[in-house]
């Protein structure tokens, strides 16, 4: 940053899907209430409302545990088109004060004033301000924080949610860290935090304060990023594409045309298997998939689709992969490649591990160590056998 006043500021919207809920039916504020997709063989609470949350239910428990805690608990189903149409409207209202605004969607932006203070006047008196027109206009309110970086902007709105305006001064952000539970750090998810827990490690500062060598010995050569982060350590700049524009796209060119059907599906699912693991350590699923076929004689064909539900798992993302490639391989010619884009991508439902997504099931815990195995040893260290035809 060119300025030592801090100017970053994360929004945060808890509990989105339930906030909108709220939004367009207030009578729900008083209601104990969770969303959850209906028809699930093992629902899932994905948000929860505040009713809901003081008596003990949290995002990631079963429907049926919650409704075990609370009788008569109101289960809603998710509502894409409010909540797309309420994170627009709060980009809208942001981009009136600030030059660089990334929408990460779910009720999360980060936004940069650098540079806004002669027309808006403080940044921190800026970010009230948004945060009250976007109460005012949308009917949520965000937590809003203030830090020199996203990183520390978003440790701040997780300690204060799930309402309140906080503000960490450049210079400031490892004494702000420090006392803070390390849970909250971006990255620490189940696996991590009890290795933390093993490690004596309950602060972010007990965290910060280990050396390199300290720091691999507990958690690998990998450990030292989050390390850097418990030192309050980001650089990253807030982008204004956001996820709306990104995209994980992944290449594979034959070293002769092939009408193989067998190593054909080896390459899909090698290149399905690599970009997967890189939207998982961006802490990302993804909402869609376009498959794209390069055949010998030069012609391209092409398919895609959108899911219902994120995709995280290889598992899933193989499975569409599969049925998107079968609607594109529309002519009996030999292939000299293919493409695989993933895209609509979307902050992952559960906060994961660094770079590794675990969750509450068997089948993510699974995941969960194939990508720490991959991220050690290499991406073919563990793959499915129809991948290793292909290697």
């Amino acid at each position: 940053m060119s300025s030592n006043q801090a100017s970053v500021v994360h929004l945060n919207v808890i509990d989105f899907a339930a906030a909108v809920a709220i939004a367009k039916d207030r009578s729900l504020a008083k209601t104990p209430f969770v969303v959850a997709k209906a028809g699930a063989a093992r629902p899932v609470v994905l948000a929860v409302s505040r009713q809901a949350w003081s008596e003990g239910i949290t995002p990631g428990m079963l429907v049926g545990m919650a409704e075990r805690l609370v009788r008569n608990l109101r289960v809603l189903a998710p509502d894409p088109s409010a909540c797309t149409t309420a994170n627009t409207l709060m980009e809208k209202i942001v981009c009136r004060y600030a030059p660089l605004v990334q929408n990460d969607s779910g009720g999360h932006l980060y936004l940069d004033l650098a540079g806004t203070s002669r027309l808006f006047g403080p940044h921190i008196d800026c970010a009230v301000r948004i945060r009250n027109e976007i109460v005012e206009q949308v009917g949520i309110e965000p937590v809003v924080a203030l830090a020199p970086n996203k990183l520390v902007s978003k440790v701040v709105t997780r300690a204060i949610r799930p309402t309140g305006v906080a503000c960490v001064r450049d210079g400031e952000e490892a004494s702000f860290l420090a006392p803070q539970d390390a849970l909250l750090l971006p990255g620490v998810g189940p696996a991590m935090a009890r290795i933390l827990s093993v490690a004596g490690l309950r602060e972010i500062g007990e965290l910060a304060a280990l050396d390199d060598s300290e720091t691999v010995a507990l958690f690998g050569k990998r450990g030292l990023a989050l390390r850097d982060a418990a030192r309050g350590l980001d650089n990253s700049p807030v982008d204004p594409g956001g996820l709306a524009e990104r995209t994980i796209w992944r290449r594979v060119d034959f070293p002769e045309p092939l009408l193989d059907a067998a190593l054909f599906h080896a390459a899909l699912v090698q290149i399905v298997e690599d970009a997967g693991l890189e939207m998982r350590r961006s802490l990302l699923a993804a909402c869609a998939l376009r498959i794209t076929l390069l055949y010998a004689d030069g012609v391209r064909s092409e398919a895609q689709q959108r899911s219902r539900e994120p995709l995280l798992l290889d598992s899933d993302l193989i499975e569409a992969a599969n049925r998107v490639s079968a609607k594109a391989l529309e002519r009996r010619v030999r292939l000299r490649g293919l493409a695989l884009v993933l895209y609509g991508l979307a902050p992952a439902r559960r906060e994961p591990d660094l770079f590794t997504p675990e969750g509450p099931d068997r089948f993510e815990r699974i995941q969960s160590a194939v990508d720490r195995t991959r991220l050690r040893f290499g991406p073919t260290a563990v793959t499915r056998a129809t991948a290793i035809v292909h290697a």
